[in-house]
């Protein structure tokens, strides 16, 4: 899973509101040529400082930070001709920068961004294997699907999984996530009704793994997760497919479903893993965040939410 200004000569307030109107108008909200500070590596440090931070607001708005961040430290150099004048390290730099804010943030222009400066990279023999898994999950993330199954095709040495038929169904206004078929060969979105009472499990890292199992076997906790929750991922690309692939194979009675899109799954904040989110009419009203197999404390944080939220009476036998 889990997404965030510098115009000199402004002071603060007018950089902001610059930026921001800039932004709404899908325009880069960069630094101009002329802003000073014009090393490659200064530059990466801006953008790297800023994925660094801590603590972060919730993951939208420090999606909008990164996408802010690399437009006002790369805007207007990052073109192809700009590309083939930097040295092969400040163009590893250049890399590193744009890999990270495209990594916690799915703005078009920023995988743009990450398309031309890994094409320079190819060209110049410099693109490694994780390079190339890191483009191709990219395009997964922002749903370029024809994209991501032509570079695979043209990076056959590089191990990248065989992507499934997407079925890109309508889904109106509500949240939607991608269900796979039986073999992983189909992917179709749906949309997920979030007025009844029900848990969305925020998954995807070994203790998540750790939960299903553990709760599946759970006389308790079993049943109401059975005919309640859900079990969610980010999209495919920041989830890789092989991963669920996996996690639908050894767990087949809680499928894994990633979303299609984080900006539809805003009232979950931070995609922190494992999240227990309790919903009903739209809304979070509860939730619990964590879980370890050898610590009763985590059990005990979530009955307390079922049993708060409705979803478990008490006297429930154990």
């Amino acid at each position: 899973m889990p997404f965030r200004h510098r115009l000199p000569t402004f002071p603060p307030t007018a950089r902001k509101c610059i930026a921001f109107a800039l932004l709404l108008l899908g325009l880069p909200c960069a630094s101009p040529a002329w802003a000073g500070d014009s090393g490659i590596a200064s530059r990466a440090q801006r953008v790297e400082a800023v994925a660094r931070q801590m603590p972060r607001p919730d993951d939208l708005a420090f999606a909008q930070e990164m996408q802010r961040a690399y437009a006002s430290a790369f805007g207007g150099i990052d073109d192809a001709a700009r590309l083939r004048e930097e040295s092969d390290a400040d163009l590893r730099l250049h890399w590193q920068a744009v890999e990270s804010a495209a990594f916690y943030s799915d703005h078009g222009g920023l995988i743009d961004a990450a398309q031309r400066v890994f094409a320079e990279l190819e060209r110049r023999g410099l693109a490694d294997t994780k390079a190339t898994n890191r483009m191709f999950g990219f395009l997964l993330e922002v749903r370029r699907f024809d994209a991501a199954r032509a570079f695979a095709s043209a990076h056959p040495d590089a191990g990248l999984p065989s992507l499934p038929v997407f079925v890109d169904a309508p889904t109106g206004d509500l949240p939607s996530v991608w269900r796979f078929d039986a073999d992983g060969g189909k992917a179709e979105r749906v949309g997920i009704d979030l007025r009844p009472l029900q848990i969305i499990v925020v998954a995807g890292c070994h203790f998540s793994a750790d939960a299903a199992t553990d709760i599946a076997r759970d006389p308790q906790l079993g049943p109401v997760f059975a005919r309640h929750a859900r079990w969610l991922s980010l999209s495919p690309g920041s989830e890789k497919l092989d991963a669920l692939a996996e996690w639908n194979r050894t767990h087949p009675s809680t499928p894994m479903l990633p979303i299609h899109d984080r900006a539809e799954w805003a009232l979950i904040t931070q995609w922190t893993m494992p999240t227990f989110a309790v919903i009903k009419d739209g809304k979070l009203i509860g939730s619990t965040k964590g879980w370890r197999s050898d610590d009763s404390e985590f059990r005990e944080q979530l009955v307390a939410l079922l049993l708060r939220t409705g979803l478990l009476e008490a006297g429930t036998p154990r």
